[in-house]
């Protein structure tokens, strides 16, 4: 049997777009935004936002660099939001999440961690897909579950 690395994973990619594509059209054409509100300070909110934006920024070095078969580039941006951002959390943030976002949050940066296990020694680029994917998973679930509200 005859396995294509290039269809594939172009299959991956576009899999990913159309359920982005689909979760955001959702969405974009409810008239109402029915997820649960966090309430947080503006410095609170920053840092979470923050810690989003270096997952994403991450993702998309670990695509790039994985594509390219350079798993140390692979392993670098993994371990930047693994469970080493996740101990930086302050505590008093981890106390106002609700417990279910307690139970997604904690899965993303275990899912780098996975990352940068597989990358080390030399890794495997579908493998490394394929944990990329069930990542994402989780940043939809809680971007559709929840959204941040600041609390003056």
């Amino acid at each position: 049997m005859y396995f294509n690395v290039e269809k594939t994973v172009l299959g991956l990619f576009v899999g990913l777009f159309l359920t982005l594509s689909l979760v955001s059209q959702a969405k974009a054409y409810g008239t109402t935004d029915d997820r649960e509100i966090i309430w947080v300070s503006e410095k609170e909110k920053a840092l979470l936002l923050l810690e989003m934006r270096a997952f994403l920024n991450a993702s998309q070095k670990i695509l790039e660099a994985n594509l390219a078969g350079d798993m140390e580039a692979v392993e670098e941006a993994a371990r930047l939001v693994g469970v080493s951002l996740f101990k930086d959390t302050p505590e008093a943030i981890h106390e106002k999440l609700p417990i279910t976002f307690n139970m997604i949050g904690p899965r993303a940066y275990m899912g780098f961690e996975s990352i940068v296990n597989e990358a080390v020694g030399g890794g495997d680029m579908m493998i490394i897909f394929s944990q990329l994917a069930e990542l994402q998973k989780n940043c939809v679930a809680c971007h559709s579950l929840f959204r941040f509200k600041v609390k003056e």
